[in-house]
């Protein structure tokens, strides 16, 4: 038997665990909700409706949404991460990229490079991959070869790296050894036009980061290692691409219309008719079911 449940206007409310749940048109698994409706259980409903307990799935309990705060292995995690994440899922963006992005930044060996790297991201707003990694800029000469020795070869697909412990960790000192990348700024400045520089795209995983140079106003980093997934066609305006780096989206425009095609199957009376009786909106009972006592906005709306 299906669970009892409102729907009015595409905005769906269902009881769950003696609880009332609003899911809206912009919940991030709106539609894997009304898929999965006719036959899911409620433990089945529970992790798709409320966030804060897909989030401490997907992460085998590692992450946790606990009143507003992210915490990891039961630590809060402060500053742009935390943010992000609480952002990414109060606009119904995918959230599980961030959360292997968290996942990669405790795997930083050091401590140190944990903290500069949230200064790096304070700063720079840069996209995020579903693998948990991010993208950044990078200067490179007319052949691709690094602007500094000419020996490491930056076309796209190539995989650049060195030692760890030959990367220079000390923060205080601006230049010196290590990968470099940074923000557009920070890249336009260091690239020559005169000498027909280029400027290509790379994809870093947190766990690499060495550490953030305070010059600069923190817009470059030191990484042992990254890999070229483009060359430079326009800014990064989006807060999120795909593993494999193209110049779209990780929901291009097709993908968009093909959402809003999908979700007018909700509204069609053959969706309904699957139902059973006692979960038919009619056959709710507001008495018995669905008090003003058990409705909290502030809890229950998502």
């Amino acid at each position: 038997m299906s669970v009892p449940f409102m729907f009015v206007d595409g905005n769906l409310t269902v009881m769950l665990k003696g609880k009332a749940h609003q899911v809206l048109p912009d919940h991030v698994n709106y539609n894997n909700i009304l898929e999965v409706l006719p036959k899911a259980t409620e433990d089945e409903l529970v992790t798709l409706v409320d966030l804060e307990a897909s989030v401490s799935a997907f992460s085998d309990g590692q992450v946790v949404i606990k009143d507003g705060k992210v915490l990891h292995a039961g630590e809060e995690v402060h500053g742009s991460i935390a943010k992000r994440i609480l952002e990414f899922m109060s606009k119904g963006l995918p959230f599980e990229p961030l959360v292997k992005f968290l996942d990669n930044v405790m795997k930083n060996p050091s401590m140190q490079s944990q903290k500069e790297l949230y200064d790096f991201l304070e700063h720079e707003s840069l996209p995020v991959t579903e693998d948990g990694c991010f993208l950044a800029y990078k200067a490179v000469s007319s052949d691709f070869k690094d602007k500094y020795r000419g020996v490491f070869d930056n076309t796209v697909g190539s995989v650049c790296e060195m030692p760890r412990a030959k990367v220079d960790d000390n923060r205080s000192v601006g230049c010196s050894q290590g990968l470099h990348a940074g923000a557009l700024n920070y890249v336009a400045n260091y690239g020559s036009v005169e000498s027909n520089d280029r400027i290509v795209i790379v994809k870093i995983n947190p766990e690499d980061v060495v550490s953030v140079p305070s010059d600069c106003n923190c817009e470059k980093l030191r990484t042992c290692k990254y890999e070229v997934v483009g060359e430079y066609q326009g800014e990064l305006l989006k807060p999120l691409y795909k593993e494999e780096f193209l110049s779209d989206t990780y929901v291009d425009d097709e993908e968009e219309e093909a959402e809003v095609e999908s979700q007018k199957k909700w509204y069609q009376p053959s969706y309904w008719l699957q139902f059973d009786e006692t979960s038919a909106t009619d056959d709710w009972d507001d008495d018995e079911d669905f008090e003003d006592d058990d409705y909290d906005d502030d809890d229950d709306c998502f």
